[in-house]
Order: structure tokens, then sequence, then C-alpha cells
């Protein structure tokens, strides 16, 4: 999984109606693709990062969040992008969420093997799709709960194909779907903001405060030890900072040029990458099953979302600023 992603522009207020739908051009949509694909690379990273590390889920969390918060703020800062309240109360359903999302998945990862709880989270495309027929008035026919259905199985597979897992790997299993529960309702209270003219950097850095001002007094309660106590430690939660953090920047601006269910195709792609780096640098090794299994859910993602696309366009608001500068604010 992940840092975040927004998703096609956040508001600070109620969310508007949605106007036309807007065709990109060839050349928008080249670079939204190419954003799209190189924030899923950059994703790839998060569990190969967090696993390095010595501390627990909790603190890597925690100065994880604050770490983004101070990079987002000096950017703001930088581009003269004041926050106000307006912002803030637009971020907490969001910054809820996102703190679930990070905390659950980071979780997920000292317990159970990077490929597991990639795959898992991959689900989230699919699990959109299904639910946004009551949400969003989207139809949902029987080709994509078919689709659905065949990409839950390859999770199992992937989950069970080297034994029914029990202990700290079925705990592990456990949190990350957790954190697919989170990470969907995230990406649909982002969706359900589209329609008011806000910067997107505001937004982005709103979600990120609520979500370190939330995680804050669970890292100060917790008995766990906050500060790392190897000097690696700072390198791989930096790096964990700046490597998946900018992959969330890569959406921010690649939801202004594609399609959702494209997005959504690209990022079926996250569980591969992080599946290679897990093998060469971890030394995470898949059986046969696991690996069918997560090329099942992986393509039966891609199918689900692509044949969802086929039959839609994605409507983009009418009062929705276009102009470059605005669609790549950090």
């Amino acid at each position: 999984m992940r840092g975040f992603a927004v998703s096609s522009g956040a508001v600070s207020g109620g969310a508007a109606p949605l106007g036309p739908a807007r065709e990109a051009s060839p050349g928008d949509a080249r670079s939204g693709l190419l954003a799209a694909i190189l924030g899923t690379i950059a994703w790839g990273f998060t569990g190969l990062f967090v696993r390095e590390t010595h501390l627990s889920a909790v603190p890597v969390t925690f100065i994880r969040l604050w770490m983004g918060v101070a990079l987002l703020g000096v950017l703001l800062v930088i581009r003269r992008r004041p926050f106000g309240l307006a912002s803030l109360r637009a971020s907490l359903l969001g910054g809820l969420f996102l703190a679930l999302d990070i905390a659950l998945f980071f979780g997920s990862l000292k317990l159970t093997s990077v490929a597991v709880a990639t795959v898992i989270g991959a689900l989230q495309p699919a699990l959109v799709l299904l639910v946004a027929g009551r949400i969003f008035g989207e139809r949902v026919g029987v080709r994509l709960a078919a689709w659905t259905v065949l990409s839950i199985a390859g999770v199992i597979a992937v989950a069970v194909g080297s034994g029914v897992p029990h202990g700290d790997q079925l705990i592990g299993d456990a949190l990350a779907a957790g954190s697919l529960l989170a990470f969907t309702a995230y990406w649909l209270a982002a969706k359900q903001a589209i329609g008011a003219d806000v910067d997107p950097g505001r937004y982005t850095f709103g979600v990120m405060f609520v979500a370190a001002a939330l995680m804050t007094p669970v890292a100060v309660l917790s008995s766990a030890t906050l500060m790392p106590t190897h000097a690696s430690d700072w390198l791989w939660l930096l790096l964990l900072t700046l490597v998946p953090g900018t992959g969330h920047l890569l959406f921010n601006y690649a939801h202004r040029h594609v399609e959702v269910s494209v997005s959504s195709i690209v990022t079926a792609g996250n569980p591969l990458v992080a599946s290679v780096l897990a093998l060469v640098v971890l030394g995470e090794r898949l059986n046969a099953i696991q690996v069918g299994g997560g090329i099942v859910a992986v393509l039966s993602i891609a199918a689900a979302v692509r044949g969802k696309a086929d039959r839609r366009s994605i409507p983009i608001p009418s009062g929705t600023r276009t102009d470059i500068d605005r669609r790549c604010a950090p």
C-alpha cells in the first residue's frame, strides 16, 4: 500500500453538484498516467522501509505522520498557501481514516509478509466500485461482482497458500484487512468531497495533520519506545516519508488528468512492486500457489475496474480550476 491519494479534488465545505464530464487532452492524460505509474512504484517501497526499522508500528506511524506534516507545511509556506479552519474542517474525516489505515497497515507489515499485506490492500479498487452504487449512484453489474469475487479468491490463495495463518501471521492478515477497510473509507470520503475549488496541497496537509494529531495520544499512552534507538532507523523513516509520501503527491496530480478507474488499475500493480522488493531485499519468498493467487487477484481487479471504466466516464466538477500550477501543488 502506500502513502495516500486525494481523489479528484478535495473540498473545504460540502460537496458541490458534479458538472459535465470533461475530456483531458492527450498530453494531460499521458502525464497523468505516468504520474500514477511513478506513484504506484513509490508506494511499493512502503513495506520495505517499514520492515527495515527496529520500531513497532505505533511509533513508526507517529513519526512518519509528523515528518509528513513538517514537509508539507514547509512546502505550503514556500508556495504561500495559507491553511485555515475551513481546510481543517474538511480534513477531519479523511484524517481519521488515514490514521487508521496507516497504523493498521504498518502493524500488519510487522507481523505478516509484505506480499500478503499488499495483495490484501490491492482489493481496494474493486471494493470501492462495489459500494459506489449506493453512495454515488453508479451501477454495479454481475460481471463486476464476479471479478471481485475472483479477486478475493486470489487474495485468499496468497494468504493461506503457505498454510493456514495462525499466531502473529493471522493477526497481521487481520490488520491488513482492517487497513483495507480504512483506506477504502478514506478514498470514498475524499471522493465524496469533490466539487469545491480548494487547493489539494492544503487538503493533503490537513489530512496529514489530523491523522498525526490523532496518533499522538495513542503513541504517548502506548508502552512502545517512541524514538529510534538505532541511527539507521532515522534513514528508513526519512525514506518512508519522502518516497511513498511523494507517491500521494503524484496521485494528486494524476487524479486531475485521468479517470479514477484508470488510476485504480495502475495501483493494482503495487503488490507486484512490493513483492519483488521484498524478495530481493528481505528474502521473502512465495510458493507457486501464492504467486498464482496474487496474479489472479491483481488481474481480476484490473479487469473489474477496466470494465467499469469502459462503460462510463468520470465527471469532473465544473467549478474545478484546471491550471497546471494548482494541479501539482504539494
